[in-house]
């Protein structure tokens, strides 16, 4: 099995308010007022919302050359509903740019399915978490 390991340090600033390092980077999170947070940062929906959006874009941007398809700028509209068993249905439109043939929104559609956010989301995966 393939690993991806992140290391993730996570300090909280307030009761909702998060900074997270990762790979050299600070990611901030944090809840709305009207949940008792402070909206200094997206709420970890937002930013996972954001992975699958930006893993979308780029991976379409690398296939799209692959296949010499001159999409422009792609723009992606995520929605996430919570349905009555709990689960999360996600919403992903696609716009492109320049105007494209039937056959060419037809291969980035099959390869928006293909991106690893997208499979990681969708898949049968399993959380498993260790205390030490």
């Amino acid at each position: 099995m393939k690993q991806h390991v992140s290391l993730v340090r996570t300090k909280i600033h307030s009761k909702y308010y998060t900074e997270s390092k990762v790979a050299g980077f600070t990611v901030f999170s944090d809840e709305p007022k009207a949940l008792g947070g402070t909206n200094k940062a997206p709420n970890p929906i937002d930013l996972m919302n954001s992975a699958l959006a930006s893993c979308t874009v780029m991976y379409l941007l690398n296939k799209a050359e692959y296949e010499n398809i001159n999409v422009g700028e792609i723009k992606i509209k995520i929605t996430v509903s919570r349905k009555e068993d709990r689960t999360f249905e996600f919403e992903r439109t696609l716009s492109f740019k320049n105007e494209l043939s039937e056959i060419e929104l037809l291969k980035l559609l099959h390869y928006a399915e293909k991106t690893p956010v997208t499979k990681a989301l969708k898949g049968n995966n399993n959380i498993i978490t260790i205390l030490k």
